[in-house]
């Protein structure tokens, strides 16, 4: 029986391990932050997509935990938590796909706010401004702009604060210093997730299996 040109890409794609350009994708978030966070997506050079937006003023943050769902989009590898203080102690705790973050490879940024539109304005307010009320949401431009200046490190786990005491899996997290906003990074793969590999290099790796087979035939 002859074989149909889309029944051998579809073979070369599933040898290349990219059948159906299917990967694991998803993952679920359960945080807790002091003052506020947002969840990003992208790669270990770039930010590339906003994900959720958190908007629960800290006094909430508990009362208000749930299960988040996000999906990653083609070719992204990592994920991004951006921490945001309003004063006094700031901090970010939960887990990802079930893992407690302060168990799995994690980096800190250096501080974004200088970046983000209007934050250090609303952070000197006497209240601590949006960022303190869990309403100010973090632009992707700015994030974008500001990633190329940022140096990474270490973070800072605490094992003190009240509300990572009262939220934490295992009453662990990570402080940051007051009213700055750091990004933290994650890898998808840490956290079980295997992402879809970009359209682009789905074809190249089923025309380069076609190309062999096809020279393979000729001689």
């Amino acid at each position: 029986m002859k074989l149909k040109i889309a029944d051998i890409f579809l073979g070369l794609l599933a040898a290349a391990g990219v059948t159906g350009a299917q990967g694991q994708t998803s993952f679920s978030m359960q945080l807790v932050a002091d003052n506020d966070f947002a969840v990003f997506g992208g790669t270990a050079t770039g930010i590339n997509d906003l994900l959720y937006q958190n908007n629960d003023t800290w006094s909430q943050q508990i009362p208000d935990l749930s299960t988040l769902n996000f999906t990653l989009s083609a070719g992204d590898t990592m994920f991004y938590v951006l921490g945001m203080g309003g004063g006094g102690q700031e901090n970010i705790s939960g887990t990802v796909n079930g893992v407690d973050i302060t168990t799995i490879d994690v980096s800190m940024s250096s501080d974004l706010s200088p970046y983000l539109t209007d934050y250090q304005n609303q952070v000197s307010l006497s209240d601590g401004g949006s960022p303190a009320a869990g309403t100010y949401n973090a632009s992707l431009l700015d994030v974008q702009t500001a990633f190329p200046n940022l140096t990474w490190g270490s973070p800072t786990i605490s094992y003190s604060d009240a509300v990572i005491q009262l939220a934490s899996p295992n009453g662990a997290g990570f402080d940051f210093a007051s009213d700055t906003a750091p990004l933290f990074s994650f890898s998808a793969a840490d956290v079980g997730v295997q992402p879809t590999p970009e359209p682009s290099l789905i074809m190249l790796a089923g025309l380069s299996g076609l190309s062999l087979l096809f020279f393979r035939r000729r001689k």
